[in-house]
């Protein structure tokens, strides 16, 4: 009798350790995900990746939500994401340019018409090690590229020229500040929030903005009359999560969350491209479409050229590997556009 009770006993410890799940498989974990301004555009990528990230994990890794900005601007992110406030979002380096020095080459001027090219260009860039290393410093693990759109000119009068730009007063960032910096042109530094009265009063009287789709989303179609529907430069908006975070993950579920972030390169830009083509044609309604000339066009790539160098000296001032990061990021642009 005592043999028989001992033997139950060790099939009843046996059952029992079996029925334990695995590290993974018993805790469900959940993500705290922040966004600076309510549900649009912006986060169409990263709201689609949740959705596929709880559907491939089998609810094992699951977010909280939280849209508006309650939890800071734009600027905020990484040092919310550093510090832990949230675990993920989405940051662009324009906004952020002296914590992400290097990664914001991807911003530079008219460096492509292939808004997917330069996206995956992005993509390798940001996990080369020097890149790698700005976002590890601000204790963040790269994700993949969220929000990458176009950012085009909007006026109140049609600019065709350099000196049309020259008589406007524009509201520019990025890459579209630095040419037109090297134009001696001055530009306005609006946030984002107080554009659209400053336009409206003629505070500035042309913006280079996300378009179409923000654009259209945030009625500047209502507010400028011309449009010049060409890509001045691409706004990254990477996705990333805090790295203490990320740590804690199990390496099964990192396996699973990676191999999607591969694929979102790709399918960011399809979703995005939805809301593009529909905003392209209902902004075309609202405004008139006008061009640089093809001769002032020469002009502006001539000066891109000297924008690049710019940027490149301003790096390698600070001893950073400027000329070295825009050659990597130039070489990975060309494989993807051919």
């Amino acid at each position: 009798m005592k043999l028989i009770k001992t033997l139950c006993a060790s099939a009843l410890v046996a059952a029992a350790t079996l029925a334990v799940p695995s590290g993974s498989i018993a805790e469900e974990i959940n993500l705290k995900y922040h966004a600076f301004t309510g549900q649009g555009p912006s986060n169409l990528a990263v709201r689609w990746w949740m959705d596929e990230v709880e559907k491939r994990t089998e609810g094992k890794v699951t977010f909280t939500r939280i849209f508006g900005g309650a939890l800071g601007k734009l600027s905020a992110q990484p040092e919310n994401i550093k510090v832990g406030a949230f675990d993920l979002g989405e940051f662009s380096p324009v906004y952020n340019p002296g914590l992400f020095p290097l990664a914001n080459v991807t911003s530079l001027p008219f460096m492509s018409d292939n808004t997917l090219a330069h996206a995956q260009a992005g993509h390798d860039l940001f996990q080369t090690p020097t890149v790698e290393a700005e976002f590890t410093a601000m204790n963040q693990k790269y994700l993949f590229p969220g929000l990458w759109t176009t950012i085009q000119l909007l006026s109140h009068d049609p600019i065709r020229s350099i000196d049309d730009l020259k008589q406007a007063k524009i509201r520019a960032h990025g890459g579209a500040a630095e040419i037109l910096k090297e134009l001696d042109i001055t530009v306005y530094g609006i946030p984002w929030g107080e554009l659209p009265a400053a336009a409206e009063r003629k505070v500035v009287t042309a913006a280079i903005i996300g378009s179409p789709a923000d654009a259209y989303a945030f009625g500047f179609g209502e507010i400028f009359s011309y449009w010049d529907d060409e890509n001045w430069f691409f706004f990254p908006m990477p996705v990333t999560i805090n790295l203490d975070t990320w740590n804690a993950i199990p390496a099964d579920l990192q396996a699973v969350i990676e191999d999607l972030n591969d694929e979102m390169v790709v399918q960011a830009r399809k979703l995005l491209e939805v809301a593009e083509i529909e905003s392209h044609a209902k902004l075309s309604e609202q405004t008139e479409i006008v061009k640089l000339d093809d001769a002032e066009k020469t002009k502006m790539l001539d000066v891109r050229n000297a924008a690049w160098q710019s940027w490149v000296g301003a790096r390698e001032a600070d001893g950073l590997p400027g000329q070295e990061v825009l050659d990597d990021f130039l070489k990975f642009l060309e494989k993807y556009e051919g």
